[in-house]
């Protein structure tokens, strides 16, 4: 791919690649064999890639932050970006959704809706909504 046409249009051209075609321009841009990776997360990385070379990297400041998490991580396990909090036993959850209250009451083991124990808030987020739904999130269960 040549570098005389535009980011757009070299962006644009990923698009259209098959993946032997991801894999060989990864070694033009990289200078190593690409990984095995699906393609999607081939493209996304090559887009990645070709817009840091034109744009610019991370900024020093951001590079440190990371460094700072790595080492972070290192320490502590995995980062978690928010966390999701049960509430103890006993907790009563509400939540609004299409103009109805649903109420849902924490147990030791389960959640209790409607009279029904369920194993997941993410079970009761689909009945309410019918469509597939995070728990936790349906019913805002983020730490601060």
């Amino acid at each position: 791919m040549t570098q005389s046409r535009s980011l757009a249009a070299r962006v644009a051209a990923l698009k259209s690649m098959d993946k032997t075609a991801l894999q060989n321009y990864w070694v033009e841009v990289f200078g190593v064999k690409a990984p095995h990776l699906h393609i999607r997360i081939l493209r996304q990385r090559l887009i990645w890639r070709i817009q840091e070379l034109e744009l610019g990297g991370l900024s020093d400041k951001a590079k440190m932050q990371l460094e700072q998490l790595k080492h972070h991580a290192g320490k502590h396990g995995k980062i978690k970006n928010s966390r999701i909090v049960r509430p103890p036993a006993g907790t009563r959850i509400q939540r609004e959704y299409d103009g109805e209250c649903h109420e849902v009451l924490v147990l030791k083991e389960g959640f209790e809706y409607r009279g029904q124990v369920y194993r997941s808030l993410s079970k009761i987020a689909r009945l309410i909504t019918g469509s597939h739904w995070s728990g936790p999130l349906f019913f805002n269960l983020r730490g601060q």
